[in-house]
């Protein structure tokens, strides 16, 4: 059985958060279990956007710390933070987000170092489902042993992010944008997440989650701060991501990410695991805010594959900005997987807006995650919400 460390922790104040993970780490049997002398260690923090901790976007610098510091301890020669956020993997774009998320200042206080290897390295998965072959960034490749620190996070395509979504951090910079468009449906994008997991097996040693704060709404990037008031911490990714889902109240079967983490036997299809520490019941937020994952496929099965596409755009939710509004920064458009984006004068002339072609768009939702404006939002349509009347959000059991 799958074992999960929950410890409740109230705030980020460094003494109660270096309690909270490393009692959680002592329930899984200590740091030493996980980290020998002389290792390299990579932390792989969530590192999204270029914002400070406050927002909730970001793993908090006060996790970070507490690990770093127990990895230190246990006589590691060096520990890395690292992640490559959504934009260029590039030493100016990653330092500004080093800083602003308050990172930089953890690593400089604590002796850490922040990632300076901006190069990225091939990988070759022979056995993986749909990606036999990726990049992957080279300081992950070059680290003897990896701890995934993962921000509890809603999301508007995958319906959340926790540890396993979180390693998608470790495909380079606008790689990600090219991966979104290879892998465009959210069934095949999830098998490209357990695929880096099968990659990454033997030295992602330990997934800890920032549930201190949470993010609710419309996440990854412009959801509501929430607080839970828990730390995560446990060996099987997918394991962490079904209790955090349970402290959303979000039944972890109706994610499709965590059945196909049953399909490829990455976690029993029972879900069995042990919650070791604080009870989970008293740390549920039982009005937490959810997004349904954008997957709905209502007619699959009984219409042709010709029509399923034009169905899809029907029945799911879609990314907009009000014109009017919109900054003309070209963000959406520079990152756009397929290139569903232009810009486009305004009726006065002036900067060019974002306009979106909605029958190319995959709805992977880049575009609200990278708008640093939070100008992107989710749409709905009348024929979405007329499917969807009275199941907006599954309760968990």
């Amino acid at each position: 059985m799958e074992q999960v460390a929950l410890c409740a922790c109230d705030d980020y104040e460094q003494s109660k958060v270096d309690l909270a993970v490393s009692k959680a780490v002592d329930l899984l049997g200590g740091i030493n279990k996980f980290i020998k002398e002389g290792q390299t260690v990579v932390i792989k923090a969530n590192m999204l956007m270029k914002c400070g901790p406050d927002k909730c976007a970001t793993t908090h610098p006060s996790v970070v710390e507490a690990i770093g510091k127990l990895v230190k301890q246990a006589g590691a020669s060096k520990v890395i933070i690292a992640d490559s956020a959504g934009g260029p993997f590039t030493e100016g774009y990653m330092n500004g987000i080093y800083k602003a998320s308050g990172l930089k200042g953890t690593a400089d206080k604590n002796g850490f170092e922040m990632n300076d290897n901006f190069n990225s390295f091939e990988v070759s998965l022979p056995n993986g489902k749909v990606a036999k072959r990726f990049l992957i960034c080279d300081c992950l490749e070059k680290a003897d042993v990896i701890i995934n620190v993962s921000k509890l996070k809603t999301h508007s395509f995958t319906g959340f992010t926790n540890a396993v979504k979180n390693m998608f951090g470790a495909i380079p910079g606008l790689t990600k944008v090219e991966m979104h468009g290879q892998f465009k449906t959210l069934d095949v994008f999830g098998d490209f997440l357990y695929d880096i997991q099968e990659y990454f097996k033997d030295k992602l040693v330990l997934n800890l989650t920032d549930a201190i704060m949470a993010m609710e709404g419309p996440g990854p990037s412009n959801g509501t701060p929430r607080k839970i008031g828990a730390i995560l911490a446990g060996v099987n990714g997918s394991a962490v991501d079904v209790v955090g889902l349970k402290l959303m109240n979000i039944d972890p079967k109706s994610m499709p990410t965590i059945n196909t983490a049953i399909q490829r036997k990455f976690i029993d299809e029972n879900l069995d695991i042990k919650v070791l520490g604080d009870n989970i019941e008293d740390l549920i937020v039982q009005d937490f805010k959810t997004v349904m994952p954008n997957n709905f496929k209502p007619f699959a099965n009984y219409v042709p594959q010709w029509l399923q596409g034009t169905l899809h755009r029907l029945t799911t939710r879609r990314p907009a900005v009000n014109r009017h509004k919109c900054k003309g920064c070209k963000k959406c458009f520079e990152h756009c997987p397929v290139k569903a984006i232009t810009m486009v004068p305004t009726k006065k002339g002036g900067v060019p807006k974002a306009k979106f072609d909605y029958k190319k768009c995959i709805r992977c939702f880049c575009c609200q995650e990278l708008c640093p404006f939070g100008l992107v939002k989710v749409k709905t349509g009348i024929v979405y919400k007329v499917l969807h009347i009275g199941s907006n959000k599954k309760k968990s059991n």
